[in-house]
């Protein structure tokens, strides 16, 4: 079964509230549909995705179309950003190595069929855990919060949400939450906003930077990246935080894997309890040879510690030497390391005012 694909159109904005309902039904036909082939005819394929990754040689992940700081290949086609390198860690888990992996970029639409069929093993790329998602997929665990954010030109004076009213906003449409975004705050505020919707983040993108819109609204760390690594001069452009909440953004799988559900969700936990324990990729050495009783046991010194997930015993220390702890993925990429400069905020660890917290190891 082939991935469902967008055409191009240039007269997309024509048909963008047809998008809006159609997104919707698609999902929801997605959950009644593909569910039932996933829990009949799919179990025993969907089963074995661990045992054709290790064949395979190389974990398959889902990847954006290209935003900075999440996941964008660089001149010579390596990807890197925060969504990139969290794939990488399950690729060390199950293969030991990080760059055994390939990525698949996907637009909004085609990156939960794109599970369903197997077209990829992993989806690591800014998707919101929703209730009629995750009735499709399975989302693992919640490894980023985000807000959306609306980009303005300075030049342009919009200071606030209530001055966007007759503005027109650029947006990806069908299956994207941030037209949600934008329909909260037009009720909020009681504005009107014209959207102009197109296939891709990167249209959508493009269009605004290139003057045909009045803003573009995505993801706040997308705008984020955009605003950096796209802008000629970064300082012309403000972000204007829209929507009622934050996003829990998660990592997803096909339903039916235990083994490979279990894999992610204690490769992610491993990031935040490095961090929690201030092991670094740089540290691990150290730590390991003078560290207490469960550092020792989860860097790999008790034998058959791997076993209940069908790893070595040593998984953890090889994820954390090889990318680092959820601190040094998110510097680098998002924070004070990378040219965005992203607050952690909500993704701090608990003990720093954050959300993220680390599940036992018992």
């Amino acid at each position: 079964m082939a991935t469902p694909r967008l055409q191009n159109d240039n007269n997309f904005n024509k048909r963008g509230m047809d998008m809006k309902c159609e997104g919707h039904k698609w999902l929801a036909a997605l959950a009644i549909g593909l569910v039932g082939l996933a829990s009949s005819a799919g179990d025993a394929a969907a089963q074995s995705v661990v045992e054709k990754i290790k064949a395979r040689g190389y974990v398959s992940c889902g990847a954006s179309q290209g935003v900075p700081g999440l996941s964008r290949p660089d001149e010579k086609g390596y990807y890197r950003g925060f969504d990139s390198d969290i794939c990488r860690t399950f690729a060390v888990a199950i293969l030991g190595d990080k760059d055994k992996i390939r990525y698949v970029p996907l637009n909004a639409a085609q990156r939960l069929p794109a599970l369903q069929t197997g077209e990829i093993d992993i989806l690591s790329r800014t998707s919101t855990i929703t209730y009629t998602r995750d009735a499709v997929v399975r989302f693992v665990w919640i490894n980023l919060y985000d807000t959306d954010g609306i980009l303005v030109r300075k030049a342009d004076k919009i200071t606030e949400p209530k001055l966007l009213d007759g503005k027109t906003v650029c947006l990806q449409g069908g299956g994207s939450l941030t037209e949600k975004a934008i329909e909260e705050t037009e009720e909020e505020f009681g504005i009107s906003m014209k959207k102009v919707y197109y296939d891709s983040t990167l249209q959508a993108r493009d269009a605004f930077f290139g003057g045909r819109c009045d803003s573009y609204v995505t993801d706040g760390t997308a705008a984020a990246g955009q605003r950096a690594s796209v802008a000629k001069n970064p300082n012309d452009y403000d972000i204007i935080k829209v929507g009622k909440a934050a996003e829990p953004n998660g990592v997803a799988i096909a339903r039916g894997d235990e083994q490979l559900f279990d894999i992610v969700r204690w490769t992610i936990n491993a990031l935040f309890w490095a961090e929690a324990n201030n092991i670094t990729s740089e540290n691990i050495d150290e730590k390991l040879a003078g560290g207490n009783s469960e550092v020792q046991r989860v860097l790999g010194k008790e034998a058959g510690f791997g076993k209940p997930l069908g790893l070595d015993d040593n998984w953890v220390y090889n994820v954390i030497k090889q990318t680092g702890n959820y601190a040094q993925i998110w510097d680098r990429n998002l924070g004070k390391d990378s040219p965005l400069k992203v607050e952690r905020g909500l993704n701090a660890l608990w003990k720093d005012g954050g959300l993220n917290y680390p599940f036992p190891w018992d």
